[in-house]
């Protein structure tokens, strides 16, 4: 495979020139320039349409392969896999997806991801959490009605809140989700802003009063419904639909892109 140099997306901006290499061909096996099932361009051109070493170039590599989007094999060369060998959860694939713009399925993913998870991060932080640990869920709650007219800074505190609660649930795969819900967050911000009118603001800030509520009194189902209401209302502002299902005793509902 031969491209020119206009063919691939370079990265604006990067902190390493392996960084450079694996944001490159990272965002350019999703554009599909780099198809499922093909083999990347050999080292040597790789090399010279990014500008950089061939140490660098293998570092980037060694990166792609550990996210899941290649795999290197004698004889054959670099493959680029399927898309579920992609680590979903990591910070670099999410920000390359919301980098080339996500459509409404990619965005139905994030809440389904997030319905399925959060409710049962919050009835877990219900029952775990420290006083400690509350009191930075109280300081990111008091940011968020702060930011009535600021939609950065009630994102950051917004997403602060949430962190605050997979944190508390004392769950180390629950606490490694906060890549998710920030992608989540920041796209769905993007099509419509809590602070967008005085009524949004008020109707987002009382959900999120009684996630911490339910949270303060130690009331796991309390807990996890109010987290669950968050979760629909954010998803029907975006307009993502819903539909409802169950798993366990935790209401869930899944979302689709349609």
């Amino acid at each position: 495979m031969v491209l020119a140099n206009d063919d691939l997306r370079k990265p604006a901006r990067t902190r390493s020139a392996h960084d450079l290499v694996a944001h490159g061909i990272g965002q350019n096996i999703m554009r599909g320039r780099f198809p499922v099932g093909s083999i990347l361009p050999g080292d040597a051109e790789l090399m010279e349409l990014f500008g950089v070493s061939r140490t660098a170039l293998r570092e980037a590599l060694k990166t792609l392969a550990a996210k899941g989007l290649i795999e290197s094999k004698t004889k054959v060369g670099t493959k680029v896999l399927d898309r579920n060998n992609w680590n979903m959860f990591d910070a670099d694939i999410l920000e390359w997806h919301l980098e080339m713009g996500v459509d409404a399925q990619f965005l139905g993913w994030l809440f389904e991801i997030r319905q399925t998870l959060e409710p049962f991060a919050c009835a877990t932080a219900a029952l775990r959490r420290t006083p400690k640990q509350l009191e930075g869920m109280r300081k990111a709650l008091q940011a968020m009605y702060g930011c009535a007219t600021n939609r950065q800074g009630f994102t950051k505190a917004d997403l602060a809140f949430h962190q605050a609660i997979l944190e508390a649930s004392g769950n180390p795969f629950l606490q490694s989700i906060g890549s998710v819900i920030g992608a989540a967050l920041a796209t769905s911000f993007t099509i419509s802003s809590p602070v967008s009118s005085d009524a949004r603001f008020e109707q987002v800030m009382e959900q999120h009063q009684a996630v911490f509520d339910a949270i303060e009194k130690k009331n796991p189902s309390a807990a996890s419904a109010a987290m669950s209401a968050l979760i629909i209302q954010a998803a029907e502002r975006v307009r993502i639909t819903h539909g409802e299902a169950a798993l366990a005793t935790i209401p869930t509902h899944a979302f689709s892109g349609n």
